[in-house]
């Protein structure tokens, strides 16, 4: 017997100290997105679909140096902001 968890996909915004990531998190259906990032503490939250902009030294977004990826994983600790799209 297979037991399935339904989830969610969920499009967000994610700012760190050195990128901006767009991409979709799988969160519990009905869960709130804060409770799905305060249970991966100390961990890493899976975002996939993920496209990085990376944060120079002065603060600005370099959109050039875009990139896209299947999956990427950001540490909880070093998010800064994070919203729905």
């Amino acid at each position: 017997m297979q037991m399935k968890i339904e989830k969610q996909s969920v499009r967000v915004k994610i700012k760190t100290e050195s990128s901006i990531v767009k991409g979709t998190v799988h969160t519990l259906v009905d869960s709130r997105l804060s409770d799905y990032i305060t249970s991966h503490k100390n961990r890493f939250v899976p975002v996939t679909d993920a496209e990085v902009y990376y944060i120079d030294r002065n603060k600005e977004v370099r959109s050039e140096d875009r990139v896209r990826r299947e999956i990427v994983f950001i540490n909880v600790e070093k998010i800064e902001m994070i919203e729905y799209l």
